[in-house]
């Protein structure tokens, strides 16, 4: 038992074993994220495997972000013949960077795009600028297997221009940091924030 604790102490915040998703044990949580970690490592980019790629997309938003972000669901589409699948989540966030993304956006939902290739084109920052409406929000995320530039940023700053609305592009690094800061109990948004800073001042 300890009766006193040095203010000097660094402590790191940790959630409740019982705060876990769908009722989850700690271990089966851990391995399921472990899992994820290592299918998205070894996953090939390419329409073949866009599904998978998918799949992982919506674990990591019900299993990174269940504190926030709830009630995710495929919305599915044709393109092409090919049937495409990407996410909503509804926001419910009371505190913290979603709630912020929330009230600054009127984002009650979060629409989340899934691209299973390196290289975005300017089709797929039309197509998600399409879902953001007053009904779920002016907030996306756009998932995909490269790196953000300086060209794609010149998208979004349109985006922003145009609908008042904002696009946050999520690499596989970003992806891997989600899962492996759950996996380690963290509570912080300090990634997710972190992205949100830098495309905010890249377009400004």
């Amino acid at each position: 038992m300890i009766s006193r604790l040095d203010e000097s102490i660094a402590l790191e915040g940790a959630g409740l074993l019982s705060d876990l998703p769908e009722g989850s044990t700690f271990t089966e949580y851990c391995e399921r994220l472990q899992s994820l970690e290592d299918d998205l490592k070894t996953l090939p980019s390419g329409q073949e495997h866009s599904r998978r790629y998918e799949e992982i997309v919506g674990q990591v938003i019900q299993l990174c972000f269940f504190r926030s972000l709830c009630n995710v669901q495929p919305r599915e589409r044709d393109i092409n013949g090919c049937v495409v699948r990407d996410w909503i989540a509804a926001n419910r966030a009371s505190s913290g960077l979603w709630e912020m993304i929330r009230v600054r956006y009127q984002a009650t939902q979060i629409i989340w795009e899934c691209k299973n290739y390196r290289d975005l084109k300017s089709d797929d920052f039309s197509q998600i600028t399409y879902y953001l409406t007053k009904e779920t929000g002016y907030f996306g995320v756009l998932c995909f297997r490269g790196e953000s530039t300086k060209h794609y940023f010149e998208h979004v700053k349109r985006i922003s221009s145009e609908k008042n609305a904002l696009v946050l592009l999520i690499s596989d690094r970003d992806l891997q940091v989600f899962l492996r800061q759950a996996k380690n109990g963290k509570l912080k948004e300090d990634h997710i924030q972190e992205l949100y800073d830098r495309t905010v001042r890249s377009i400004g």
